[in-house]
């Protein structure tokens, strides 16, 4: 029974990391260090992409490489490397065997990702390629390109299908509708040398005939610079670098004096994000003021449903999670940004931290446990989403008692983490990944021993170790219970002061243990005379203070008799130790 019992968690801690189904995973902890880092890019990562079974990512890179990743174990598991120039953009079929590239080489690749080497080059773009998709079921590819035109090819064939020439700036970013009928495009629709908009720059796009559906109201000054659709298709989500201002001066100084510039400005406007740029053949420095927002739309009928503000500099990706409730955003302001679209008003829910430049791609996993971002640092780097167990917005050392005390438990519940119906170990590992290492701060400690006793999580991890799996998501969980376990081990063996004091007729005395001992307490009157011995047995190491552990006087002698009021004394013997405080009894 136990080895079934085994077998079915460990099912589920896979479950946890494939099902498509988990509402839960849309959580991420405010200013959460990543769980994994993957380095070997030597310039920046332009995209990253899961595989869809989430046990592969594909990253594109300025280095003129697509890396791909084994999830579990972090470790690099092939180069690919036959673009010319750059990657923009990667994408894996649904079936999960083929990668699409696209590149500022003009061209776009197909791979196989079973042997990394290189399947098809589609050349009909002028330009580079800026966003590659395949459509739902992996018959089409769609390329978006600064040739200003959208692409659509047959994957079997390698074949030119249809070529959409609404657009007048460049496609910065293509998307497939979850249906596969209809296709959103962003464009940076913007003439920074007239200082003129040039025309829309979302637009919605029938598969079948190549004609646009409609075109979405972009104000003048906005470009577009990337586009999802939500996993019901009802919701496009579209990032904007939109212009409050734009002015011009004679410019012959330092950098210095543009700074100097810039503050007045900011002092002028009240705008604190300005970008600028000189002109070399008239001297002028251009400064605008912009604001970076993430816009949602409906689908059926083209109105602004929405707008997420928040990042301080250009949004380059964003991405639904698979439920549909939370967008992650990437920004070159180096944040990660998590935003909860089922909320009114909407704002950031979370912002994961420790990019150390511009993120210019984040994704999601198939079943949403993990946020995928890469950046201008040459990294990718994975970041595990979890919820708080008691519903009350926060993990904390509190939703590890809830999972616990609910384990067993079947049915709908919050403490049943990973949605598979029942609470067990699995659940209390992915909530000791969401505590992560400052779980076992010196902060942290007041709440951990007051909650927590050093026997329960010895428990949790004769349990959590018997799964064996090697999974990344399960270690980081063993050693945050690890930590906890440490932190709820005192230094020293020490008696402590009973409570109440003065008592009548009962008190409780708390005590604490750095090493397993056989306890006893003794109760002595002021003559050293003494009125009751206390044997409490082997007691393991730890925290003995609350009334459910501290050691129990009911005032009463060996026989059952009530003592006098007066001074008494009581000792601790545990192993090699022993101390003595006093206590008061007042009737």
């Amino acid at each position: 029974m136990k080895k079934l019992f085994l077998l079915l968690t460990f099912t589920a801690l896979c479950a946890t990391l494939i099902s498509p189904h988990c509402s839960f995973a849309q959580t991420f902890i405010d200013g959460q260090m990543p769980d994994t880092f993957l380095a070997g890019h030597t310039r920046w990562v332009n995209s990253v992409a899961f595989s869809p079974d989430g046990n592969t990512i594909a990253s594109g890179s300025r280095d003129n490489t697509i890396k791909l990743w084994d999830v579990a174990s972090g470790t690099l598991k092939a180069t690919l490397e036959e673009h010319v120039w750059w990657f923009n953009s990667v994408a894996f079929s649904p079936d999960g065997n083929t990668i699409v590239s696209g590149s500022s080489d003009n061209t776009i690749k197909l791979w196989d990702v079973a042997t990394g080497t290189l399947k098809a080059t589609l050349e009909e773009h002028s330009g580079d390629v800026n966003s590659v998709a395949f459509s739902p079921d992996g018959n089409t590819i769609v390329s978006g390109s600064s040739d200003n035109t959208i692409k659509l090819w047959d994957v079997a064939t390698g074949t030119l299908k249809a070529t959409l020439e609404e657009h007048s700036g460049d496609v910065n970013s293509v998307a497939f509708s979850p249906d596969g009928k209809t296709i959103v495009s962003g464009s940076g629709e913007w003439d920074f040398e007239r200082e003129q908009p040039v025309g829309v720059a979302c637009i919605l796009w029938d598969v079948a005939t190549g004609t646009h559906i409609k075109k979405l109201k972009i104000y003048p000054g906005i470009a577009v610079d990337n586009v999802a659709f939500s996993p019901d298709g009802k919701t496009i989500a579209s990032t904007y670098s939109r212009r409050y201002f734009s002015t011009a001066v004679k410019w012959q100084g330092t950098d210095s004096d543009i700074k100097e510039l810039l503050e007045s400005q900011i002092l002028l406007t009240g705008h604190e994000y300005l970008s600028w740029y000189v002109s070399d053949y008239n001297g002028l420095l251009h400064i605008r003021g912009y604001k970076d927002i993430i816009n949602l739309w409906d689908v059926a009928s083209g109105a602004l449903k929405a707008t997420l503000e928040g990042h301080e500099d250009t949004v380059n990706s964003v991405a639904f999670s698979p439920d549909g409730k939370t967008i992650a955003s990437g920004s070159t302001d180096g944040t990660v940004r998590l935003w909860d679209v089922t909320r009114q008003p909407k704002g950031p829910k979370a912002t994961p931290s420790d990019h150390g430049g511009p993120v210019y791609s984040v994704a999601f996993s198939p079943n949403g446990t993990r946020l995928a971002s890469g950046s201008l640092d040459g990294t990718v780097r994975l970041w595990t989403a979890l919820p708080p167990a008691n519903n009350d917005g926060v993990v904390n050392i509190a939703d590890l008692v809830e999972v616990a005390q609910n384990f067993g438990q079947v049915g709908e519940n919050n403490a049943d983490i990973n949605g598979d119906g029942i609470v067990n170990i699995v659940d209390l590992i992915l909530v000791a990944v969401a505590l992560g290492d400052g779980a076992a701060a010196p902060a942290a400690h007041a709440e951990v021993l007051s909650t927590l006793t050093a026997e329960e999580v010895t428990q949790w991890l004769v349990e959590a170790r018997q799964l064996q799996t090697d999974d990344p998501t399960y270690l980081r969980g063993i050693r945050v219970l690890e930590q906890l376990h440490k932190a709820l081990i005192p230094m020293q063996t020490a008696l402590l002061a009973n409570y109440p004091n003065p008592f009548n007729p009962e008190t409780w005395i708390p005590y604490q243990l750095a090493t397993p001992a056989d306890v006893t307490f003794r109760i002595y009157t002021a003559n050293g005379k003494i009125v009751r011995i206390i044997p409490l047995g082997n007691m393991l190491a730890g925290n003995y203070k609350s009334r459910s552990r501290a050691a129990y006087w009911d005032g009463k002698n060996e026989v059952g008799e009530p003592v006098a009021s007066g001074l008494y004394f009581y000792t601790l013997t545990a192993g090699d130790f022993t101390a003595t405080r006093k206590l008061l009894i007042r009737k």
